[in-house]
């Protein structure tokens, strides 16, 4: 198995549901997180509210990761998010809860694809 420079893929519980049914297949995360998560690596696929507290559901193939500012996403790129972030009108507003700060358009997200591993 190629772990590559991360080890997990780490998501708040209330996702929990949608990764263990395999509904969920993207995420967006704030910051160019590219370098962390690379193209064909495997990472475990974990669920807590910190890394200390997490369970692990299995192991994720990464298929496609890439860089953008929100502005410059497009609806098709959230496809396999969750259904509270399927829109990029709706990014600003749960990159904002989820991380407790302001998100505009303007700051660049990580948009990470991947394939369940059984």
């Amino acid at each position: 198995m190629n772990l590559g420079s991360a080890d997990s893929l780490n998501f708040y519980p209330y996702y929990e549901h949608l990764l263990r049914e395999k509904r969920k297949t993207r995420t967006v995360r704030l910051g160019d997180q590219t370098s962390k998560y690379r193209k064909g690596t495997v990472v475990g696929l974990t669920c807590g509210w910190t890394a200390t507290h997490a369970v692990v559901l299995g192991n994720i193939r990464i298929v496609d990761v890439f860089c953008v500012p929100i502005r410059s996403l497009k609806d098709t790129d959230l496809e396999g998010e969750s259904p509270d972030c399927l829109s990029v009108a709706a990014v600003p507003y749960v990159l904002s809860a989820i991380y407790r700060k302001i998100v505009t358009d303007s700051d660049h997200v990580t948009v990470i694809r991947w394939d369940y591993v059984e």
